[in-house]
């Protein structure tokens, strides 16, 4: 932020520098009782890729399944 000088003697703009001071702060309050925006997707993004992690877990939940049941299939074959 620039700092704005003023003569002292000058009423007028040192009247304007107070007004334009109120005015940022004014419109910094407002910024801060603003709700945070959002991008409209936002939520289904997330969804998406909640779904996407979940099933990525059951499918290496069913990889490790099948890989066990190989397993037992070769002991069960050595055994006959």
């Amino acid at each position: 932020m620039i700092e704005l000088g003023y003569h002292p003697n000058d009423v007028k703009a040192l009247e304007k520098l107070i007004k334009k001071k109120n005015e940022n702060i004014s419109s910094l309050k407002k910024q801060l009782k603003l709700p945070h925006s959002e991008h409209p997707q936002t939520k289904e993004v997330l969804e998406s890729q909640t779904h996407q992690e979940e099933m990525m877990d059951l499918i290496l939940q069913l990889n490790d399944q099948l890989k066990e049941m190989e397993k037992e299939s070769n002991i069960l074959i050595l055994l006959k």
